[in-house]
Protein backbone atom coordinates (compact mmCIF):
# COMPACT_ATOMS: atom_id res chain seq x y z
CA UNK A 1 0.00 0.00 0.00
CA UNK A 2 1.17 3.15 -1.03
CA UNK A 3 2.26 5.38 2.21
CA UNK A 4 0.24 9.16 1.65
CA UNK A 5 2.02 10.93 3.71
CA UNK A 6 5.07 11.86 1.59
CA UNK A 7 8.23 12.57 2.82
CA UNK A 8 9.67 13.76 5.94
CA UNK A 9 11.39 17.30 6.32
CA UNK A 10 15.32 17.27 6.77
CA UNK A 11 16.72 15.40 10.00
CA UNK A 12 12.34 14.76 10.73
CA UNK A 13 13.07 14.53 14.68
CA UNK A 14 13.99 18.73 14.92
CA UNK A 15 10.70 19.11 15.40
CA UNK A 16 10.78 17.14 18.48
CA UNK A 17 13.87 18.35 19.52
CA UNK A 18 12.50 21.96 19.16
CA UNK A 19 9.76 21.48 20.94
CA UNK A 20 11.19 19.49 23.73
CA UNK A 21 13.64 22.46 24.38
CA UNK A 22 10.70 24.81 24.27
CA UNK A 23 8.69 23.24 27.01
CA UNK A 24 11.93 22.74 29.34
CA UNK A 25 12.62 26.75 28.08
CA UNK A 26 8.76 27.58 29.49
CA UNK A 27 8.56 25.46 32.49
CA UNK A 28 12.20 27.20 33.51
CA UNK A 29 11.36 30.49 32.42
CA UNK A 30 7.32 29.97 34.79
CA UNK A 31 9.58 28.35 37.83
CA UNK A 32 11.70 31.45 37.53
CA UNK A 33 8.93 34.51 37.43
CA UNK A 34 7.54 32.78 40.78
CA UNK A 35 8.17 34.82 44.27
CA UNK A 36 9.65 31.42 45.34
CA UNK A 37 12.54 31.75 43.16
CA UNK A 38 13.50 35.18 44.06
CA UNK A 39 15.41 36.46 46.66
CA UNK A 40 13.55 39.51 47.57
CA UNK A 41 10.13 37.18 47.46
CA UNK A 42 8.73 38.90 44.90
CA UNK A 43 7.50 38.03 41.57
CA UNK A 44 10.32 38.04 38.73
CA UNK A 45 9.71 40.34 35.53
CA UNK A 46 8.99 37.34 32.72
CA UNK A 47 11.48 39.08 30.43
CA UNK A 48 14.07 38.42 32.81
CA UNK A 49 12.65 35.05 33.32
CA UNK A 50 12.74 34.44 30.12
CA UNK A 51 16.35 35.36 29.63
CA UNK A 52 17.56 33.48 32.42
CA UNK A 53 16.16 30.86 31.05
CA UNK A 54 17.38 30.87 27.91
CA UNK A 55 20.94 31.80 29.15
CA UNK A 56 20.94 28.79 31.18
CA UNK A 57 19.41 26.27 28.88
CA UNK A 58 21.70 27.77 25.66
CA UNK A 59 24.55 27.58 28.31
CA UNK A 60 25.43 30.90 27.84
CA UNK A 61 25.76 32.56 31.18
CA UNK A 62 24.68 35.96 30.40
CA UNK A 63 22.65 37.55 32.88
CA UNK A 64 20.46 40.54 33.69
CA UNK A 65 20.78 40.28 37.70
CA UNK A 66 23.63 38.90 39.77
CA UNK A 67 22.74 34.90 40.12
CA UNK A 68 23.80 34.81 44.08
CA UNK A 69 21.94 38.09 45.03
CA UNK A 70 18.92 38.48 42.67
CA UNK A 71 18.37 34.01 42.98
CA UNK A 72 16.78 32.31 46.12
CA UNK A 73 18.07 28.69 46.78
CA UNK A 74 15.07 27.19 44.86
CA UNK A 75 15.89 29.79 41.58
CA UNK A 76 19.18 28.35 41.69
CA UNK A 77 18.26 25.31 41.76
CA UNK A 78 16.06 26.02 38.68
CA UNK A 79 18.84 27.64 37.14
CA UNK A 80 21.87 24.34 37.49
CA UNK A 81 18.60 21.82 36.47
CA UNK A 82 18.49 24.17 33.12
CA UNK A 83 22.12 24.05 33.20
CA UNK A 84 22.23 20.47 32.91
CA UNK A 85 19.43 19.82 30.88
CA UNK A 86 20.96 22.02 28.53
CA UNK A 87 24.10 21.00 28.12
CA UNK A 88 23.77 17.18 28.42
CA UNK A 89 20.28 17.55 26.43
CA UNK A 90 22.75 19.23 23.53
CA UNK A 91 25.24 16.13 24.02
CA UNK A 92 22.85 13.42 23.25
CA UNK A 93 20.59 15.55 21.25
CA UNK A 94 17.67 13.97 19.66
CA UNK A 95 17.62 10.34 21.73
CA UNK A 96 17.08 12.40 24.95
CA UNK A 97 14.76 14.75 23.74
CA UNK A 98 12.76 11.57 22.01
CA UNK A 99 13.01 9.25 24.51
CA UNK A 100 11.60 12.21 26.90
CA UNK A 101 8.50 11.73 24.53
CA UNK A 102 8.21 8.30 24.76
CA UNK A 103 8.92 8.04 20.59
CA UNK A 104 11.76 5.40 18.84
CA UNK A 105 14.17 6.94 16.66
CA UNK A 106 13.19 6.38 12.61
CA UNK A 107 16.06 5.11 10.70
CA UNK A 108 16.57 8.58 8.66
CA UNK A 109 16.94 10.02 12.71
CA UNK A 110 19.35 8.14 13.62
CA UNK A 111 21.56 8.68 10.78
CA UNK A 112 21.38 12.10 11.04
CA UNK A 113 22.49 11.73 14.79
CA UNK A 114 25.27 9.84 13.76
CA UNK A 115 26.02 12.04 10.84
CA UNK A 116 26.53 14.94 13.47
CA UNK A 117 27.60 13.36 16.70
CA UNK A 118 29.64 10.61 14.92
CA UNK A 119 28.32 7.72 17.07
CA UNK A 120 30.03 4.99 15.71
CA UNK A 121 27.30 3.43 14.24
CA UNK A 122 23.45 3.42 14.37
CA UNK A 123 23.62 0.37 16.50
CA UNK A 124 25.33 1.93 18.97
CA UNK A 125 23.07 4.90 19.36
CA UNK A 126 21.75 3.99 22.50
CA UNK A 127 24.80 2.96 23.88
CA UNK A 128 26.28 6.11 22.77
CA UNK A 129 23.86 8.21 25.02
CA UNK A 130 24.40 5.80 28.18
CA UNK A 131 28.32 6.46 27.58
CA UNK A 132 27.63 10.12 27.34
CA UNK A 133 25.89 10.26 30.64
CA UNK A 134 28.25 8.20 32.48
CA UNK A 135 31.28 10.91 31.16
CA UNK A 136 29.31 13.82 32.16
CA UNK A 137 28.30 12.45 35.80
CA UNK A 138 31.95 11.22 36.38
CA UNK A 139 33.40 14.43 35.50
CA UNK A 140 30.81 16.74 37.93
CA UNK A 141 31.24 14.40 40.80
CA UNK A 142 34.84 14.41 40.87
CA UNK A 143 34.94 18.40 40.14
CA UNK A 144 32.61 18.82 42.96
CA UNK A 145 34.36 16.93 45.36
CA UNK A 146 37.71 18.79 44.81
CA UNK A 147 35.94 22.30 44.56
CA UNK A 148 34.22 21.60 47.50
CA UNK A 149 37.16 20.84 49.55
CA UNK A 150 39.00 23.90 47.87
CA UNK A 151 35.82 26.23 49.24
CA UNK A 152 36.05 24.62 52.74
CA UNK A 153 39.76 25.29 52.62
CA UNK A 154 39.22 29.05 51.46
CA UNK A 155 37.29 29.51 54.53
CA UNK A 156 33.66 28.40 53.61
CA UNK A 157 31.31 26.39 55.61
CA UNK A 158 30.78 22.97 54.91
CA UNK A 159 26.93 23.39 53.56
CA UNK A 160 27.69 26.32 51.25
CA UNK A 161 31.09 24.95 50.06
CA UNK A 162 29.39 21.81 48.96
CA UNK A 163 26.65 23.99 47.07
CA UNK A 164 29.06 25.78 45.30
CA UNK A 165 31.21 22.87 44.28
CA UNK A 166 27.90 21.26 42.67
CA UNK A 167 26.63 24.24 41.46
CA UNK A 168 29.77 25.00 39.55
CA UNK A 169 31.08 21.73 38.86
CA UNK A 170 28.08 21.42 36.58
CA UNK A 171 28.44 25.29 35.08
CA UNK A 172 31.83 24.44 34.43
CA UNK A 173 31.38 20.92 32.30
CA UNK A 174 28.32 22.33 30.53
CA UNK A 175 30.12 25.47 29.78
CA UNK A 176 27.55 27.50 31.07
CA UNK A 177 29.67 29.79 33.13
CA UNK A 178 27.08 30.78 35.70
CA UNK A 179 28.70 31.51 39.21
CA UNK A 180 26.86 31.77 42.70
CA UNK A 181 30.06 33.54 44.22
CA UNK A 182 28.42 37.35 44.01
CA UNK A 183 31.87 38.13 41.87
CA UNK A 184 32.54 35.30 39.51
CA UNK A 185 36.17 33.82 39.98
CA UNK A 186 37.77 36.71 40.77
CA UNK A 187 38.14 36.34 44.65
CA UNK A 188 40.19 32.90 43.67
CA UNK A 189 42.67 34.85 40.61
CA UNK A 190 45.08 33.28 43.13
CA UNK A 191 43.77 29.83 44.53
CA UNK A 192 44.88 27.71 41.23
CA UNK A 193 43.16 24.67 42.93
CA UNK A 194 39.79 26.12 42.05
CA UNK A 195 40.54 27.78 38.22
CA UNK A 196 42.67 24.85 37.49
CA UNK A 197 39.33 22.32 38.24
CA UNK A 198 37.04 24.58 36.56
CA UNK A 199 39.12 24.83 33.58
CA UNK A 200 39.90 21.15 33.61
CA UNK A 201 35.82 20.42 33.73
CA UNK A 202 35.22 22.73 30.66
CA UNK A 203 37.94 22.00 28.40
CA UNK A 204 36.90 18.28 29.16
CA UNK A 205 32.95 19.25 27.92
CA UNK A 206 34.10 21.59 25.26
CA UNK A 207 35.38 18.70 23.38
CA UNK A 208 33.49 16.15 24.13
CA UNK A 209 32.39 12.55 24.88
CA UNK A 210 33.71 10.78 21.48
CA UNK A 211 37.12 12.42 21.39
CA UNK A 212 38.44 11.95 24.98
CA UNK A 213 36.69 7.94 24.62
CA UNK A 214 38.58 7.46 21.45
CA UNK A 215 42.07 8.80 23.19
CA UNK A 216 41.19 6.21 26.10
CA UNK A 217 41.01 3.58 24.07
CA UNK A 218 43.30 3.92 21.27
CA UNK A 219 46.01 5.46 23.99
CA UNK A 220 47.60 7.35 21.26
CA UNK A 221 46.70 10.82 18.96
CA UNK A 222 48.28 9.28 16.00
CA UNK A 223 45.69 6.69 16.02
CA UNK A 224 42.63 8.93 16.33
CA UNK A 225 40.20 9.64 13.60
CA UNK A 226 40.93 12.82 11.69
CA UNK A 227 38.04 14.31 13.65
CA UNK A 228 39.12 13.56 17.33
CA UNK A 229 43.04 14.49 15.86
CA UNK A 230 41.73 17.93 14.56
CA UNK A 231 39.78 18.67 18.05
CA UNK A 232 42.83 17.66 20.28
CA UNK A 233 45.44 19.47 18.21
CA UNK A 234 43.33 22.66 17.37
CA UNK A 235 41.94 23.30 20.70
CA UNK A 236 45.95 22.85 22.13
CA UNK A 237 46.43 25.66 19.44
CA UNK A 238 43.80 27.61 20.17
CA UNK A 239 44.41 27.20 24.64
CA UNK A 240 48.26 28.54 23.95
CA UNK A 241 47.29 31.31 21.71
CA UNK A 242 44.77 32.60 24.06
CA UNK A 243 47.00 32.04 26.81
CA UNK A 244 49.71 34.42 24.99
CA UNK A 245 47.78 36.88 23.64
CA UNK A 246 45.75 37.91 26.90
CA UNK A 247 48.94 37.36 28.94
CA UNK A 248 50.61 40.15 26.67
CA UNK A 249 48.40 42.79 25.94
CA UNK A 250 46.60 42.66 29.91
CA UNK A 251 50.12 41.95 31.38
CA UNK A 252 50.27 45.53 32.60
CA UNK A 253 46.72 46.60 32.47
CA UNK A 254 46.61 47.64 36.02
CA UNK A 255 42.75 47.08 36.00
CA UNK A 256 42.85 43.15 34.80
CA UNK A 257 46.48 40.96 35.30
CA UNK A 258 48.64 44.16 35.92
CA UNK A 259 46.58 44.57 39.30
CA UNK A 260 47.97 40.71 40.33
CA UNK A 261 51.18 39.02 41.48
CA UNK A 262 53.07 38.39 38.62
CA UNK A 263 53.33 34.91 40.12
CA UNK A 264 49.72 34.67 39.26
CA UNK A 265 49.17 36.58 36.14
CA UNK A 266 50.51 32.72 34.01
CA UNK A 267 47.48 30.93 35.48
CA UNK A 268 44.95 33.77 35.03
CA UNK A 269 46.12 34.43 31.50
CA UNK A 270 45.60 30.28 31.19
CA UNK A 271 42.23 30.43 32.70
CA UNK A 272 41.04 33.44 30.82
CA UNK A 273 41.89 31.90 27.69
CA UNK A 274 40.37 28.43 28.36
CA UNK A 275 36.94 29.97 29.09
CA UNK A 276 37.22 32.80 25.88
CA UNK A 277 36.18 29.35 23.86
CA UNK A 278 33.33 27.42 26.04
CA UNK A 279 32.43 29.13 28.92
CA UNK A 280 32.21 32.85 30.85
CA UNK A 281 33.70 32.27 34.22
CA UNK A 282 36.34 35.21 34.74
CA UNK A 283 39.13 35.94 37.14
CA UNK A 284 39.10 39.50 36.06
CA UNK A 285 37.17 41.83 35.20
CA UNK A 286 36.17 41.71 31.25
CA UNK A 287 34.86 45.43 30.79
CA UNK A 288 38.35 46.33 32.21
CA UNK A 289 40.12 44.23 29.05
CA UNK A 290 42.26 46.39 26.24
CA UNK A 291 40.28 46.16 22.93
CA UNK A 292 43.02 44.60 21.65
CA UNK A 293 42.34 41.46 24.18
CA UNK A 294 38.40 41.94 23.48
CA UNK A 295 39.33 41.60 19.53
CA UNK A 296 41.52 38.23 20.31
CA UNK A 297 38.97 36.99 22.64
CA UNK A 298 36.05 37.64 20.31
CA UNK A 299 38.75 35.59 17.37
CA UNK A 300 38.42 32.74 20.05
CA UNK A 301 34.96 32.81 20.93
CA UNK A 302 33.68 32.77 17.21
CA UNK A 303 35.64 29.31 17.09
CA UNK A 304 33.98 27.95 20.39
CA UNK A 305 34.41 23.91 21.08
CA UNK A 306 34.17 20.83 19.23
CA UNK A 307 30.87 19.36 17.63
CA UNK A 308 28.33 17.61 19.72
CA UNK A 309 30.10 18.68 23.35
CA UNK A 310 28.59 21.55 25.42
CA UNK A 311 30.14 23.92 23.71
CA UNK A 312 29.24 26.77 21.29
CA UNK A 313 30.63 28.37 18.24
CA UNK A 314 31.33 27.34 15.04
CA UNK A 315 33.51 25.01 16.24
CA UNK A 316 36.80 23.53 16.10
CA UNK A 317 36.58 21.37 13.33
CA UNK A 318 34.76 23.22 10.73
CA UNK A 319 37.51 26.29 11.66
CA UNK A 320 40.18 23.43 11.05
CA UNK A 321 38.68 22.95 7.45
CA UNK A 322 38.51 26.65 7.24
CA UNK A 323 42.58 26.51 7.22
CA UNK A 324 42.90 23.41 5.61
CA UNK A 325 41.48 25.31 2.70
CA UNK A 326 43.20 28.25 2.61
CA UNK A 327 46.83 25.72 2.51
CA UNK A 328 45.43 23.66 0.26
CA UNK A 329 44.67 26.72 -2.36
CA UNK A 330 48.06 28.53 -1.52
CA UNK A 331 49.52 25.44 -2.21
CA UNK A 332 48.01 24.98 -5.77
CA UNK A 333 46.65 21.61 -4.70
CA UNK A 334 42.94 20.65 -5.48
CA UNK A 335 42.52 18.23 -2.69
CA UNK A 336 42.52 19.16 0.42
CA UNK A 337 44.19 16.99 2.83
CA UNK A 338 44.98 17.33 6.83
CA UNK A 339 47.13 14.23 8.60
CA UNK A 340 47.49 12.76 5.46
CA UNK A 341 43.99 11.93 5.06
CA UNK A 342 41.83 13.58 2.03
CA UNK A 343 38.43 15.30 3.13
CA UNK A 344 35.45 14.87 1.32
CA UNK A 345 34.62 17.79 -0.95
CA UNK A 346 30.48 17.96 1.12
CA UNK A 347 32.74 18.54 4.53
CA UNK A 348 34.30 21.29 2.99
CA UNK A 349 31.51 22.66 1.40
CA UNK A 350 29.62 22.31 4.92
CA UNK A 351 32.15 24.01 6.94
CA UNK A 352 32.28 27.04 4.40
CA UNK A 353 28.65 27.05 4.49
CA UNK A 354 28.40 27.32 8.55
CA UNK A 355 31.35 29.65 8.71
CA UNK A 356 29.79 32.24 5.79
CA UNK A 357 26.46 31.50 7.95
CA UNK A 358 28.09 32.27 11.42
CA UNK A 359 30.05 35.81 9.88
CA UNK A 360 26.22 37.37 8.28
CA UNK A 361 24.34 36.21 11.95
CA UNK A 362 27.75 37.84 13.99
CA UNK A 363 27.09 40.87 11.69
CA UNK A 364 23.30 41.21 12.15
CA UNK A 365 23.54 40.68 16.05
CA UNK A 366 26.18 43.67 15.83
CA UNK A 367 24.32 45.28 13.68
CA UNK A 368 20.75 45.02 16.06
CA UNK A 369 22.42 46.11 19.25
CA UNK A 370 23.71 49.03 17.96
CA UNK A 371 20.38 50.21 17.20
CA UNK A 372 19.48 49.31 21.10
CA UNK A 373 22.20 50.00 23.03
CA UNK A 374 24.31 53.05 23.42
CA UNK A 375 27.29 51.46 23.70
CA UNK A 376 31.12 51.02 22.11
CA UNK A 377 31.26 49.25 19.17
CA UNK A 378 33.75 46.73 20.13
CA UNK A 379 31.90 46.16 23.38
CA UNK A 380 28.32 45.74 21.63
CA UNK A 381 30.37 43.41 19.29
CA UNK A 382 31.77 42.06 21.97
CA UNK A 383 28.26 40.84 23.49
CA UNK A 384 26.98 39.84 20.25
CA UNK A 385 29.64 37.15 19.61
CA UNK A 386 29.37 36.29 23.13
CA UNK A 387 25.55 35.27 22.84
CA UNK A 388 26.17 33.67 19.48
CA UNK A 389 29.12 31.84 20.64
CA UNK A 390 26.93 30.71 24.24
CA UNK A 391 30.14 31.78 25.83
CA UNK A 392 28.67 34.37 28.31
CA UNK A 393 31.51 37.14 28.89
CA UNK A 394 29.95 40.34 28.92
CA UNK A 395 32.08 43.89 28.27
CA UNK A 396 29.35 46.14 28.26
CA UNK A 397 27.26 45.37 31.24
CA UNK A 398 24.22 42.45 30.16
CA UNK A 399 22.02 43.78 32.85
CA UNK A 400 22.14 47.83 31.59
CA UNK A 401 20.51 46.62 28.48
CA UNK A 402 16.91 48.10 27.28
CA UNK A 403 14.44 45.19 26.48
CA UNK A 404 15.05 45.28 23.00
CA UNK A 405 18.98 44.52 23.37
CA UNK A 406 17.86 41.33 25.81
CA UNK A 407 15.54 40.56 23.08
CA UNK A 408 18.00 40.69 20.67
CA UNK A 409 20.75 38.47 22.96
CA UNK A 410 18.36 35.89 23.14
CA UNK A 411 17.43 35.28 19.49
CA UNK A 412 21.56 35.59 19.15
CA UNK A 413 21.97 32.51 22.58
CA UNK A 414 19.09 30.32 20.96
CA UNK A 415 20.42 30.47 17.29
CA UNK A 416 24.11 30.03 18.38
CA UNK A 417 23.29 26.38 20.37
CA UNK A 418 20.77 25.18 18.01
CA UNK A 419 21.60 26.98 14.42
CA UNK A 420 24.47 24.63 13.88
CA UNK A 421 23.13 21.65 14.38
CA UNK A 422 20.08 22.23 12.29
CA UNK A 423 22.33 23.94 9.33
CA UNK A 424 23.91 20.71 9.45
CA UNK A 425 21.15 18.62 9.51
CA UNK A 426 19.92 20.41 6.65
CA UNK A 427 22.80 20.19 4.50
CA UNK A 428 23.16 16.18 5.34
CA UNK A 429 20.08 15.13 4.10
CA UNK A 430 20.06 12.83 0.89
CA UNK A 431 19.50 14.90 -2.31
CA UNK A 432 18.32 13.91 -5.74
CA UNK A 433 21.56 14.01 -7.90
CA UNK A 434 21.47 15.97 -11.36
CA UNK A 435 20.66 14.39 -14.78
CA UNK A 436 22.20 17.46 -16.39
CA UNK A 437 25.52 20.06 -15.61
CA UNK A 438 25.64 23.54 -16.10
CA UNK A 439 28.40 24.63 -18.38
CA UNK A 440 31.53 25.63 -16.62
CA UNK A 441 32.78 29.07 -16.68
CA UNK A 442 34.97 30.85 -14.41
CA UNK A 443 34.90 34.37 -12.18
CA UNK A 444 37.71 36.63 -11.54
CA UNK A 445 39.13 36.91 -8.19
CA UNK A 446 41.54 38.99 -6.10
Amino acid sequence: MRDRRGPRGPGSGIAQIMSGFGVVLLLGTLLLTLPLASESGDWVHPRDALFTAVSAVCVTGLVVHETQAHWSPFGEVVVLALIQVGGLGYMLGTTIVLWAFGRQLGLRDRNMLRLYYGAPSMKETFSFARGVGLFTLAFESVGAVVLTIAFILDGRDAGQAAWWGVFHAVSAFNNAGFSVTGADMVPYSGNPAVLFTLATLLIAGGIGFLPLAALKNRRSLSRLPLDSKLIFTTSAILLVAGTVFIGLFEWRNGETLGDLPVAERPAVAFFQSANARTAGFSAIDVGKLNDESKVSTMGLMFVGGAAGSTAGGLKVGAFSMLFAVMLASLRGRDEVSIFRRQVPTAVIQQAITLALSYVAVVFLLSLALTLTVDQPFIDVMFEAMSALGTVGFSAAGTSSFPAAGHYVLIAGMLIGRFGPLMLVLYMSQPRRKLVFHHPSDSVRLG
